[in-house]
Formats: C-alpha cells, sequence, structure tokens
C-alpha cells in the first residue's frame, strides 16, 4: 500500500576480495546497483552455453521427472556448484548427440534407398551386369498406369524388342524393356509420348532382393545402436541435477562479471552505486563487517536524480503490482495505489464472466497451475482472485453453466440457485446497466478521493484543495441529487446546490493557479460564488433567503476592484485606459446608489476595469482555461458509459453459455450418440466459452485501468527497485 523508502549508497571494496564480496552481494539480493560506466557486451562463456543447451536436451529425455526446479538447500547448492565439473559429461553427450543424429541420417538414407530398390526386388540378376550387352540396350522404368504400359507393349510388337513388368504398385507399373541399339531412338520416342520414367540402377552390381537384405541388416545395425546411445543418455539424465545446478551457478557468475564492468574500479578498488531499501540497511552493514575491508556511505542522489521503486502491499493485493507494471510504476512521491486498483479490477473481472460455474472451475485450475509455477505468480493471483470472485457475481446473476440447472430440472438445485439469484440479466438488463455505471463512478470518485490525499500527504495543498475537491464535491453532489432527489428534504437539497454552485465557481478560477495572481483569484472565487448563490435564489433554485447573497457579490465586488486600484498604482501601473474606466466604475457606481442605472452597469465597467489592470490581464486566460476544464465535465459521461463493456461482456458470457446449452440437449435424442455428443458439445463449448471470456475479462478490466481509470489521477513512470540478487532458473534454494 506504500513505496518503500531507499537511500542510495556508495560501497568501496578492496580489490583482493571483490570476487568474494560480489558473490555475498548477490546472495543477500538487497542492493540495487546503478551503472556508472557503459559495459561493453561479453559473449557468453561457451561452457554455460553447452550447458544450457546439454540440460535443454536431457529435460525433454527425462520427461516429467526432469521438468519444473530443484529443491536444494543452500549448503547443498554450494557443495555442488563448487565441487562439480560437469566438462567430461558435456563432451560425453555431446558426443553422444552427434552420433545419433549422423546414425537418424543414416537410417533415413537407408530407408531411402531401400524404397527405391524395393520395386526391383523380383529382378533375377544385378542392375549393373544390363550394361554389358553390345547389340541390346535394356532400360529399367516405371509407366504411370496400366493403359500407358499397354500402349507402349502393342507398340513394341513389331519392333525388334521386349518388355516385361517387375512389379506393379499404387506408384505405378515397374518394368525392363530390351531393344535392338538400332532401333533406340525410335522406342524412346514412344516411350516418351508415353511419360515413360527412365531409374537408373547402374549402380547395383548385386541382385536388388540382396542388396535390400544388406539394407535391411545395416538399419537394424544402426537402430541398435541408437537403442543403445538412448539407453546411455537415460543413464546420464541422472546427472541433470548437478546440471542444472553448475548452469545457474555460471548465470550467476556472469551477473557478477557484468556487475564489475558497470562499476567504478582501480588497482585497489572497487566503488559500488546504488540504491538500498532503509529496511535491509542494517544486512549490508553486517556484510561489510563481516569482511572488514569495505566500507559503506550514505551519498546524496544526483540533481534530477529519483530513487528506484519498491513496492510493498498486502499479500492479498501483491498480485495486481502486475497491472501497475504493464503500465507504469508511481514515481517515488506519488502513493501506490495498488490497493486501490486491486478491488475494483477483481469485481471488473468477476461481472465481465458472471457465471459461478466458470468461477469454480477456472479457480481449480488456476490452483492446479500455482503447484506447477509457484503461488508468486502475480498472473495466476489476479486470475484466482477474479475467479473466486465470479463464484458471487455469477450466482447474482443465476449463472451456472448458463442454465444448466433449469435443463437438468433438479429441483434442489434449481432452488439454490433461486434463492442465490438477485436478478435475471436477460430479463431485467436495466439493472446489469445501473449496477456497471455505478461501479464506474464508485472507481471515478475513488481516484479523486486517491489524488486529494496523495497532493496532502506532499503538502501540495493547492492542487488537493483547490484542483481536486471541485470536482470531487461537484460530481458526488449531482449524482446525490439526480439519484436521491426525491427522497431528500428541501433543506438538504439547498445544502448540495449551494455545494454544486460552489464548486463551479472554484473549478472556473482555480482550475489555472498562479502564487503572483492567488490574492486576485480569491477575490473571483467569493465574487462567482456569491454571484451563482444569488441567481440561484432567484430562478427558485435556492430558498428566497438566499437572495442577500447580493450584498456579498457588491462587497467583494467592490473589495476587488479597490484591491486592483491599489496594486497598479503601487506598481505604477496606471494609465489613461485604467484611469478612465476605473473613474467610469466609480461614477457608475454612484448613479447605481442613486437608483439612475441597473446594476449590470457599474458591474460590466467593474469587471473591464479589473481585468485590464496588471493582476487582471493575466486571469483572463485561467478563466478560459476553467471554463474549458468545467465544458470537459461532459467526458465524464463517456468514461462512466465505457463502464457498459461490463454489462456487455456479462450477458455475451451468459447468452454463449445458453446457446452451448441449447445445442447440447438438441443432440441428446439422437440414438446411441446422441448423450455422447451432448456430452462432447457441454465439455467443449464450456471449456471455448471459459478461455475467450476469461482472456476477455482480463484484457478488458485492464483497459478500464489504463484508459478510464489512471488518466484521471495517476502519473507514474517510476525505475522498479532491481536488487542484485542471484538467478534461480533451475534450483529453487529452501
Amino acid at each position: 500500500m506504500a513505496i518503500d523508502r531507499v537511500s542510495k549508497m556508495v560501497i568501496a571494496v578492496h580489490a583482493r576480495v571483490r570476487d568474494e564480496f560480489l558473490y555475498r552481494l548477490q546472495q543477500l539480493g538487497v542492493f540495487h546497483i546503478t551503472r556508472t560506466t557503459e559495459a561493453e557486451a561479453e559473449e557468453r562463456d561457451q561452457t554455460l552455453s553447452q550447458l544450457l543447451a546439454t540440460i535443454d536436451f536431457l529435460t525433454v529425455s527425462a520427461g516429467k521427472k526432469g521438468q519444473g526446479r530443484l529443491s536444494l538447500a543452500r549448503q547443498q547448492y554450494d557443495e555442488i556448484a563448487r565441487s562439480y565439473d560437469p566438462q567430461d559429461n558435456l563432451i560425453k553427450i555431446e558426443r553422444l548427440t552427434v552420433r545419433r543424429g549422423e546414425l537418424e541420417s543414416r537410417l533415413k538414407s537407408l530407408a531411402e534407398e531401400i524404397k527405391r530398390l524395393k520395386p526391383w526386388e523380383r529382378l533375377e540378376y544385378a542392375p549393373s551386369e544390363l550394361a554389358g550387352f553390345s547389340g541390346v540396350k535394356v532400360m529399367l522404368g516405371r509407366f504411370a498406369d496400366r493403359t500407358r504400359y499397354e500402349n507402349v507393349s502393342a507398340a513394341l510388337r513389331s519392333k525388334p524388342a521386349a518388355i516385361q513388368i517387375v512389379s506393379e504398385s499404387e506408384n505405378g507399373i515397374y518394368a525392363e524393356i530390351a531393344v535392338a541399339v538400332e532401333y533406340e531412338e525410335e522406342v524412346n520416342a514412344i516411350l516418351a509420348w508415353e511419360q515413360w520414367e527412365n531409374i537408373e540402377l547402374k549402380g547395383i552390381s548385386a541382385r536388388p532382393a540382396e542388396v535390400i537384405l544388406q539394407l535391411e541388416q545395416k538399419q537394424r545395425q544402426s537402430s541398435e545402436e541408437i537403442g543403445q546411445i538412448d539407453e546411455e543418455i537415460q543413464r546420464l539424465t541422472a546427472e541433470l541435477p548437478k546440471l542444472k545446478v553448475k548452469a545457474d551457478a555460471l548465470l550467476n557468475e556472469e551477473k557478477r562479471r557484468a556487475v564489475e564492468r558497470q562499476v567504478v574500479k582501480t588497482e585497489a578498488t572497487l566503488l559500488i552505486y546504488g540504491w538500498v531499501r532503509d529496511r535491509d540497511l542494517r544486512k549490508v552493514e553486517q556484510l561489510i563487517d563481516e569482511f572488514g575491508v569495505a566500507a559503506l556511505a550514505r551519498i546524496e542522489p544526483e540533481s534530477g536524480e529519483k530513487p528506484p521503486v519498491a513496492l510493498i502491499n498486502h499479500r492479498l493485493w501483491r498480485p495486481f503490482e502486475l497491472v501497475l507494471e504493464l503500465y507504469q510504476l508511481p514515481l517515488p512521491d506519488e502513493m501506490d495505489p495498488t490497493w486501490l486498483v486491486a478491488p475494483f479490477f477483481g469485481m471488473f473481472f468477476a461481472l465481465c464472466l458472471t457465471d459461478a460455474g466458470y468461477g469454480v472451475v477456472l479457480a481449480i485450475i488456476t490452483l492446479l497451475l500455482m503447484r506447477r509455477m509457484g503461488v508468486s505468480n502475480k498472473l495466476l493471483g489476479i486470475v484466482l482472485i477474479g475467479a473466486i470472485l465470479t463464484i458471487p457475481a455469477g450466482a447474482m446473476v443465476g449463472g451456472w453453466f448458463g442454465d444448466i440447472f433449469d435443463r437438468l430440472g433438479v429441483n434442489w438445485l434449481v432452488n439454490f440457485k433461486n434463492r442465490l439469484m438477485w436478478f435475471d440479466p436477460m430479463k431485467e438488463p436495466m439493472k446489469f446497466f445501473i449496477l456497471s455505471i455505478a461501479l464506474g463512478y464508485c472507481q471515478l470518485i475513488a481516484g479523486i478521493a486517491f489524488e486529494i490525499a496523495d497532493c496532502l500527504r506532499v503538502k501540495r495543498f493547492g492542487d488537493g484543495l483547490l484542483g481536486q475537491l471541485p470536482w470531487f464535491v461537484l460530481l458526488n453532489g449531482l449524482a446525490v441529487t439526480l439519484v436521491l432527489g426525491r427522497m431528500l428534504s428541501e433543506p438538504v437539497k439547498s445544502l448540495l446546490l449551494l455545494l454544486v454552485l460552489v464548486s463551479v465557481a472554484a473549478i472556473v478560477v482555480f482550475t489555472r493557479r498562479e502564487k503572483e495572481t492567488m490574492v486576485s483569484q480569491w477575490f473571483w472565487f467569493g465574487l462567482l460564488a456569491a454571484l451563482f448563490v444569488f441567481l440561484g435564489a432567484r430562478l427558485g433554485w435556492l430558498p428566497a433567503k438566499f437572495s442577500s447573497a447580493r450584498w456579498a457579490v457588491l462587497v467583494i465586488f467592490l473589495t476587488m476592484n479597490v484591491h486592483a486600484g491599489l496594486v497598479t498604482f503601487q506598481n505604477r501601473g496606471w494609465t489613461p485606459l485604467r484611469l478612465g474606466l476605473g473613474s467610469a466604475f466609480l461614477i457608475g457606481l454612484v448613479f447605481y446608489f442613486l437608483r439612475m442605472v441597473p446594476a449590470v452597469v457599474p458591474g460590466l465597467m467593474g469587471i473591464v476595469f479589473n481585468l485590464v489592470c496588471p493582476s487582471g490581464q493575466r486571469l483572463v486566460k485561467k478563466f478560459v482555461w476553467g471554463g474549458y476544464a468545467l465544458y470537459g465535465a461532459t467526458s465524464y459521461i463517456g468514461v462512466l458509459l465505457s463502464y457498459i463493456r461490463l454489462m456487455a461482456l456479462g450477458m455475451c458470457t451468459g447468452g454463449v453459455a445458453m446457446a452451448i446449452n441449447v445445442i447440447a440437449w438438441m443432440v441428446m435424442p439422437i440414438p446411441v450418440v446422441g448423450i455422447l455428443l451432448g456430452l462432447m458439445v457441454l465439455v467443449i463449448g464450456h471449456t471455448y466459452n471459459i478461455a475467450v471470456n476469461v482472456l476477455g475479462a482480463f484484457v478488458h478490466s485492464l483497459r478500464l485501468q489504463y484508459v478510464e481509470f489512471f488518466p484521471r489521477f495517476y502519473s507514474g513512470g517510476g525505475e522498479p527497485f532491481q536488487p542484485f540478487k542471484e538467478v534461480n532458473q533451475f534450483v529453487a534454494l529452501r
């Protein structure tokens, strides 16, 4: 719920212990190191690269046993990291994998060669012998189908040639053709017309059947060797835990080398600049004391330098830090809004999903994933909280896998659903509409209240009380009047309207503030507030007794013009124009008291005189911006309407769930397979609906925070606090 306090420190370490000190500082994991020099990129150590590739390979070979992080005590981890040399096993595994790749390539080549020779298996002589006839040309080849074979066979009857089928398969007819050499060209022309595919087997010096037997023997030998290699690799998977420990140790060593390249160092000393949380400062001091040849000093940040941001939140809100991390962390002098985002995000997620059955399933799936990925996973934490909130949200609208309870017709299930249901969104959508708008309004008001509190915390009283408070009063006054107007007594209505009018005056006057013109702005605020109250009484919006506000208008008006005149006189800013307008104002005022002119005459003259004075000229632009800001209040309507997406997504989830149930009940009457088909429709359909709408619920809840909520009060832009600590990619230390 807050940003942790951090201090900038510098650590001076003697060069002879810097390696050991960096190792211990990394284990401590509390010091955010600031880069003081540009570090050149260093190529990854070859052993580490080989080690990471080997771990990936063995993890696949080990199956489920090799997955997940290894849990070890610190003492075991340090012992293995220090004493274990993986080089022999890395060389052995590399040799085995290379040999296995060669054998697999060989098996592929043998299979292709067997496939090529298989159609000629019944050939009674070696293909190489066919080239030894002087007067006869023997050709081997393939016809695409029997028709082409018969066409060629008929054409060769009148020629000194013979054709014979060797084999026939779905790939075509394999045949041999013998022809006298002098008729070779004529026969080739016939064969080309029938798309004969000539097959070259001159390199085969034995009968194809014998060659195939030899190749199959080689296949068996290669397969047996691959099996032996796989057995050896399986035995080597026992080394996987030690390899993982060594990999983490080398990754941490790589980080320490990177730090050494980024910090200031001399032959005798290493200077480490960075930030440490105040609550962790004692740990760093103890480490310094332990080494004895190191020193720690607090230093002031450089001009414009901002400390990194470390968030502190209750365990329940901590997952929602992800919402800020995906956007921007707060500035160091801002309040952390995580605790404010969390309940709204969870409720929005639940309303988008709006099905209690889906909430139960999603909660179970998320808990199972947490067992595998860790309970600290922030994304899963958000989904789990959203799933839990979805259960009451779905029960509120009667959503239990759509309308499946009604379709099952089990009375106690229907009664259970009806007792928990508040309304049916398909029959009473306006209740869902109002609920969505109300939640959006609550979040907007909470954001304004948060900004007021944050401004007061850092003593920006002007921004909090004059910039944000008028909007808070105006919006709440209008909302209460519109929603509860008929239920309120006349005094309460008058008080609310009075607050609204005063807030409007404050927005017009104080939207743009400046220290030099603040006195004049306060005069104008009093004048506008009194004038609005007077006009409200004249128009019948306020009781008649508020008409006496005209005397306040008169007193404030006279006072502000006298003040403007005195300031002008003190600054020697009198000009003929200002002098003439001031005189005209005084004459008009006398005529007004003599009831010779209406109040509007001296009023306009006084306003013009005030605005042409040095203090008034700077106020015109401010009031224009104030009026524009007041006009911008209409944007709140658009913002609130954006929250209707909660209703739209919620009703979409329920509608699709009901459609899935309709389809399932349509196919169930089909004989024999109907019930099975119906169950398949229910399982596949509802699984798809959960997946799609969980994604939609998360994305649209995120959008409401980023687009509608944060721009109203949140600046952001802080650098995350990232302490120099150990990498635990493969090993979880306990």
